[in-house]
């Protein structure tokens, strides 16, 4: 399993979200979940942009997803309020 901003998500539902990733041209995204799976990690890093592309392909999440859009998306309306983005 890997960690993504928190949240323990399967391998099938890491390459899931790997080819959401890569078919709207998210590729670098992609391609570091990819490699986290392909190399045993247990962590990913995820940057601002990497949880936004996230985000983006997440609108209607599967199951096994839908922990880690819940939290991406609460830790963006925290920032947003922390910082009167709303």
């Amino acid at each position: 399993m890997l960690s993504l901003a928190g949240v323990r998500v399967r391998r099938e539902h890491a390459l899931d979200l790997a080819r959401r990733l890569a078919r709207v041209g998210s590729d670098s995204t992609a391609r570091m979940l990819l490699d986290a799976v392909t190399h045993g990690h247990d962590i990913v890093a995820l940057g601002p942009d990497d949880r936004a592309r996230i985000l983006a392909v997440l609108e209607d999440p599967p199951s096994g997803l839908s922990e880690l859009r819940r939290a991406l998306f609460d830790e963006l309306n925290w920032q947003r309020s922390a910082t009167g983005g709303f």
